[in-house]
C-alpha cells in the first residue's frame, strides 16, 4: 500500500491513547519517549487488565523501515542465544544487551490503526523525497522492557560504568556474534539496575545493523547519527567505498562521551533523590548539531581530532572547576590523542607512498591497517583508558580480569 502524503501532519504525541493488535497481544500508548525522524519509542500497557497486572514495564518502538531491512530482533536474538549457549542465563553481556518479548512487521491495511501510525511517523520524519517515497515500507514494532535513559543518572562515575559496559558488549559483539553495532549515539546507549543494585550500560537500537561478513562482501550505504558519525563516514556518505568498520564505532563513542561531558551538567532535585541531565546555557560542539553540510561537519570534527585542545584554558572551559563530569577530561584528553595518532600514520604512509613514487623509488614501509588505523584505534587501546575511572577500576568482563 502506498502511504497518503497529504494526511494531516500529526505529531508522534498524537500516538497516545492509541491501541494496536498484534499477534503478541493488544497495547495501548501511553506516552512518547523518544522521536527521531525515522522512529518513535512509546510506554505502552496491555489492554487486557488480567495480562497488565502480571507484565513488567514495556516499550514499543515503531518505525518505518524499509521492508527489505532485516530487523533488529534477528541481531539481538541471535547474540543472545550465542552468549547463553556460551556462558548460560548468567552470561555477563546478557546484562548489557535488549531484551525483546516480541516483533513484528504489520501489513498497512487502509483505514486500519496500523495506517495510521505509520501515516504520523511519516509525516514527523520530514521526508518528501522521490526516494522515501517510493520505499516499500512496512509498519515494524518491537516490543521490549523497558530500560532507563542515561539522562537520569546521577553521577560520573556510573555514566563510565555505562560507557564502559558498552565499549565492552560491543567488543563482544564483534567478536562472537559477529554483529557491527553501526549507530552509536546518546540515544542509543541506555541502562538497566541489576538485582544488585549497580547500573549495567546496555547498547540499545540495532536497526542498522549488520553481520560483519555481509559488510565485508557487500557495498552498504553510511549509517549513523551526523553528529556522532566517523569522520570517514561523513565524507563518504554517498559512496560505497568506506566500509563500516568497528573503530568508526569506537570513534562515535568517543563523540559521545565528549558531547555528554562537556555540553552538559548534572542537576539534582531539591531533595536529592532525582537527577536529571541539563545541556549548559552555550554549549561547546554546537556547529556540530547545526551543519549545512555532511563534509562541513567532517571537516569541524577534523579540526578538533588535530588541534584538540590548543591551551590549558580552552580544556578547562570544557571541564570548568566544579563541573560533575571534570573527571571525564582525562579519557576525552587520552582517546583524542589515539584518534589524532591514527589519523597521523595513515597521512604519514600516504605521503611516505606519494614521495616514493614521485621519486621513482619503491617505499618498503607496511601499509597502514584500515580496520584500526595501524593496530592505533581499537578495542585494546580504548579499554587500557577506560578501565579505571577517577583513580578507582571499572567492573569488566571475568575474561578480561
Amino acid at each position: 500500500m502506498a502511504i497518503s502524503l497529504e494526511a494531516a501532519q500529526r505529531p508522534p504525541e498524537s500516538l497516545i491513547g492509541m491501541t494496536l493488535d498484534t499477534r503478541g497481544g493488544s497495547y495501548i500508548f501511553a506516552k512518547v519517549l523518544y522521536r527521531r525522524p525515522d522512529r518513535c519509542v512509546v510506554t505502552a500497557q496491555r489492554t487486557e487488565a488480567s495480562e497488565r497486572a502480571h507484565a513488567p514495564p514495556l516499550v514499543i518502538k515503531l518505525s518505518l523501515p524499509s521492508a527489505a531491512h532485516a530487523p533488529e530482533g534477528t541481531f539481538i536474538n541471535k547474540a543472545r542465544a550465542v552468549a547463553i549457549d556460551a556462558g548460560g542465563d548468567s552470561h555477563w553481556v546478557l546484562q548489557d544487551l535488549p531484551c525483546i518479548l516480541h516483533s513484528e512487521d504489520l501489513l498497512i491495511i487502509p483505514g486500519s490503526t496500523q495506517a495510521h501510525v505509520a501515516e504520523i511517523l511519516h509525516n514527523a520524519s520530514g521526508n518528501t523525497c522521490e526516494e522515501d517515497c517510493d520505499e516499500n515500507w512496512t509498519l515494524r514494532i518491537v516490543i521490549m522492557e523497558e530500560l532507563l535513559p542515561i539522562d537520569t543518572l546521577s553521577s560520573a562515575s556510573d555514566f563510565a560504568q555505562v560507557f564502559f559496559d558498552v565499549h565492552n558488549c560491543h567488543q563482544w559483539l564483534y567478536d562472537n556474534p559477529r554483529i557491527l553495532h553501526r549507530d552509536i549515539s546518546m540515544s542509543n546507549i541506555i541502562y538497566r539496575c541489576g538485582d544488585d543494585g549497580a547500573v549495567y550500560g546496555v547498547l540499545n537500537d540495532m536497526d542498522l545493523s549488520s553481520l560483519v561478513a555481509d559488510l565485508e562482501a557487500t557495498s552498504f550505504m553510511r549509517t549513523g547519527t551526523p553528529p556522532f558519525m566517523a569522520v570517514d563516514l561523513l565524507r563518504s556518505h554517498t559512496s560505497s567505498e568506506t566500509i563500516h568498520l568497528y573503530r568508526h564505532d569506537l570513534e562515535s563513542l568517543f563523540y559521545v562521551m565528549l558531547i555528554l561531558s562537556t555540553r552538559h551538567q548534572i542537576s539534582s532535585s531539591c531533595d536529592g533523590l532525582h537527577s536529571t541531565l541539563v545541556k549548559q546555557a552555550a554549549p561547546p560542539f554546537s556547529d556540530w548539531f547545526s551543519f549545512s553540510s555532511w563534509e562541513q561537519l567532517s571537516v569541524g570534527k577534523n579540526v578538533f581530532i588535530w588541534t584538540g585542545f590548543r591551551s590549558e584554558s580552552s580544556l578547562d572551559k570544557l571541564f570548568p572547576p566544579g563541573s560533575k563530569f571534570i573527571d571525564f577530561k582525562n579519557w576525552i584528553v587520552r582517546l583524542r590523542i589515539i584518534m589524532k595518532r591514527g589519523f597521523e600514520a595513515r597521512v604519514a604512509y600516504n605521503d611516505g607512498l606519494a614521495l616514493a613514487q614521485a621519486e621513482g623509488g619503491k617505499y618498503d614501509l607496511e601499509p597502514v591497517d584500515e580496520k584500526t588505523l595501524g593496530k592505533i584505534i581499537q578495542y585494546s587501546t580504548f579499554f587500557d583508558v577506560m578501565k579505571s575511572f577517577a583513580g578507582k577500576d571499572l567492573r569488566a568482563p571475568p575474561e578480561t580480569l
